[in-house]
């Protein structure tokens, strides 16, 4: 059953993403990236406390539909995000970003076998707080102005912002 619960993380993922586009501009970002948090807290509060047994069919298909609705957010959320902090920006932004994301999925393959899963989900709680805190964070700096800006209209980097030479 492996393959059918991977396709309804697919199809949930591919809807989700369709859906939360028209759903940001209807309501805004935080709503949409607040949902997203909460679907994948609950998925990976879950996983913390459930011990999968093989009656549990219909969670796992649940799970993993829950989580695709979580990734949504976060593979169209994130990048329409990026695109918004860094206008003009958009090839080192996103090469950024797919960087540190690549780099989180090959530290999380070298120790797939090394740590048990409750250590893993525990790990995932907290980079999924701290990511989400941190968003909340980019959403305070934006209203207030957003990043600083050189006279090109280029993001000043924090090195730069911090020693003035901007």
């Amino acid at each position: 059953m492996v393959g059918g619960i991977i396709i309804c993380y697919g199809v949930c993922d591919m809807v989700c993403s369709a859906a939360f586009t028209p759903l940001v501009r209807k309501l805004g970002r935080i709503p949409v990236f607040t949902l997203g948090a909460a679907v994948n807290l609950g998925v990976v509060i879950a996983l913390r406390f459930w011990t999968p047994k093989p009656g549990d069919l219909v969670l796992f298909f649940v799970l993993a539909g829950l989580w695709g609705v979580a990734d949504a957010v976060w593979q169209t959320q994130i990048n329409a995000l990026y695109g918004v902090i860094f206008p003009g920006q958009s090839e080192a932004s996103f090469s950024n970003y797919r960087l540190w994301e690549s780099l989180g999925f090959v530290i999380a393959y070298a120790c797939s076998t090394v740590l048990c899963v409750d250590s893993k989900v525990v790990i995932l709680l907290v980079f999924l707080l701290s990511g989400i805190l941190g968003y909340y964070v980019i959403e305070v700096v934006e209203r207030r102005g957003g990043l600083k800006k050189d006279r090109e209209g280029r993001v000043v980097y924090v090195d730069r912002l911090l020693s003035g030479s901007y």
